[in-house]
């Protein structure tokens, strides 16, 4: 299974992203892209892709998320490397190819099993009948 899609300047326009994008809310799984710049590159993700019904409860799983974002990080980290965690974007910034693809392969995990853990919370929360 694809877990991200690179997108170098070659790319021309939206279309590769935009066609990842609908690839990723159609199959119900992270919005991971890589913007390839030379030698380094942004990995981020976006939670665009989830249906709005979910974003409450694969918010609140926020911090767990941040822990494992942040020791992802942690093996990467260099002088000029950054991270940026938010509550629906998450972006790792100048980081090199190479890394860049392994990065997107361990985001992808975090965040399709918060996402499991969140669609699983929010099928439990039942209206009373």
């Amino acid at each position: 299974m694809q877990k991200f899609v690179e997108i170098t300047r070659k790319d021309k326009g939206f279309d590769k992203e935009n066609s990842w994008f609908g690839f990723c809310q159609k199959e119900n799984i992270p919005f991971i892209t890589i913007k390839a710049r030379s030698k380094l590159a942004i990995v981020q993700w976006d939670y665009i892709t989830y249906p709005p019904d979910i974003d409450d409860a694969l918010f609140s799983l926020h911090e767990n998320i941040k822990v494992q974002v942040t020791a992802i990080y942690q093996s990467y980290i260099t002088e000029s490397t950054w991270l940026s965690v938010g509550l629906g974007v998450i972006s790792f910034g100048n980081i090199e190819i190479s890394a860049a693809r392994d990065i997107a392969l361990e985001l992808f995990d975090v965040i399709h099993q918060a996402a499991r853990l969140a669609m699983a919370k929010n099928q439990d929360v039942q209206p009373c009948v």
